[in-house]
């Protein structure tokens, strides 16, 4: 994945991952990543014999056949082939399940195998609307249709989506997330990490600064061993952030480097929430703490080169690409709570979570920017409501939550699932 091109001098690498890039010293390795393109988990490509391909696939398949399910013949629901060297497979994971499905596409290109993974909901389709699983079946066929490997030194220049080994190319920004930990060339203690998610996958509900005094402020006399660089707003390309720089001991005693940049992006998928850390001073393989080589001075420097060279990949035919029409709105995650009053986040179907008898039913379709309703509530009838069929009512403030999408861009909450919420921890454990 890691490459020197024109972009970069010499002594640099370029990384690409998603839609963007940045440069670390040459040499520098990518030592864990997880990558999530629109609800669809992406594996690391193997290089695989067709035959050895199929093979497994068959293997598959015909071991889910043999294993029976409580309500459907077996765990296996649907199997598919998009094209010749392509398979998508739809089946339960435990026969008791009713709810989900797995949802797996497999593409095998040259000699490289492709796994993506995604989850699809049993929910029936309303009139004129396709299945979940229809939907989640329809954007694994996009996804393995535009996949293709990627080598390690190439950066694309059509849009798209690089993950490692690989690339999808997309002229649209999606729901696209990614986590990836880099150790820095001849500094074995040091690692930069670049997050991305959708914004309202965010988990912080404080900025930066404000969190790190927070914890400051916990540490009690601990906290005279941290040492803050600098501190304060920052602004990297066109993405307005909080930087936050401290150095203080690691567990065996040495002083290490924490530096923080982080966005919580404008709610739009092409403005994500963004955060970039260098650690230094972190445990080698066998968990023992390092030293680092670092000066305070010279990890400012790293960091400085590295984050002003944050950006989008620039590509070669812009007029494609959503930056130029970025989306006008990101999905919130299912689950999502409004209370009457309250501005609607999300345009889709909301259920209130009152459980009493609410006229005209419990869901409702609302628009994002519309102000979410009280809801009427049906009383038990007396002898003459009920001669002059007209039960009592009462209105009453609720509570909304966002059960579905508008058609289009239906996903169940089990596919939105963790990734974003997970993102502080993809690639490899440093802590």
């Amino acid at each position: 994945m890691n490459i020197t091109n024109s972009e970069t001098s010499s002594s640099t690498t370029t990384f690409c991952a998603g839609r963007y890039a940045l440069d670390v010293p040459v040499g520098s390795r990518l030592s864990g990543g997880n990558y999530i393109y629109k609800f669809t988990r992406l594996e690391k490509p193997e290089q695989v014999s067709l035959q050895s391909f199929e093979a497994a696939i068959a293997e598959k398949e015909t071991a889910l056949k043999a294993m029976k399910h409580e309500i459907e013949p077996s765990l296996l629901r649907l199997s598919l082939r998009p094209d010749i060297h392509s398979h998508i497979l739809v089946f339960w994971e435990e026969d008791f399940a009713k709810a989900i499905a797995e949802v797996e596409g497999y593409r095998w290109i040259d000699g490289v195998r492709f796994v993506v993974k995604g989850r699809a909901g049993m929910s029936k389709p309303g009139h004129g609307t396709i299945s979940r699983q229809d939907i989640v079946i329809n954007r694994m066929r996009e996804i393995l249709a535009n996949i293709r490997p990627r080598s390690d030194g190439e950066i694309p220049s059509e849009p798209g989506y690089c993950f490692e080994g690989g690339f999808i190319a997309s002229a649209k920004w999606g729901n696209e997330e990614a986590g990836i930990d880099i150790d820095i060339a001849g500094h074995p203690d040091a690692f930069i990490s670049v997050w991305f998610y959708p914004l309202a996958m965010s988990k912080h509900d404080r900025p930066l600064l404000e969190r790190m005094g927070g914890v400051l402020q916990s540490l009690g006399r601990l906290a005279t061993s941290v040492r803050v660089l600098r501190s304060g707003d920052r602004q990297v390309g066109p993405y307005r952030g909080q930087e936050h720089l401290a150095t203080a001991p690691n567990s065996g005693g040495m002083r290490g480097h924490s530096f923080i940049w982080e966005t919580e992006g404008e709610g739009t998928l092409d403005t994500p929430a963004l955060k970039i850390e260098l650690t230094t001073g972190h445990r080698d393989k066998d968990g023992n703490p390092q030293k680092t080589k670092l000066t305070d001075e010279q990890a400012m420097k790293l960091w400085d080169e590295v984050l002003n060279s944050f950006r989008v990949r620039p590509t070669t035919d812009p007029q494609k690409t959503s930056q130029n029409n970025p989306p006008s709105s990101p999905l919130r995650p299912l689950g999502e709570l409004a209370g009457t009053g309250s501005i609607c986040p999300q345009t889709g179907w909301w259920r209130c979570v009152d459980t009493g008898n609410v006229a005209g039913g419990r869901r409702s379709f609302f628009k994002a920017g519309e102000t979410m309703p009280s809801v009427v509530l049906l009383g038990s009838p007396n002898l003459w409501q009920v001669l002059r069929k007209k039960p009592p009512t009462y209105e009453t403030k609720t509570v909304w939550t966002l059960v579905d999408y508008e058609e289009g861009a239906d996903v169940t909450s089990s596919e939105s699932g963790s990734a974003g919420e997970n993102a502080d921890t993809q690639g490899r454990s440093k802590s």
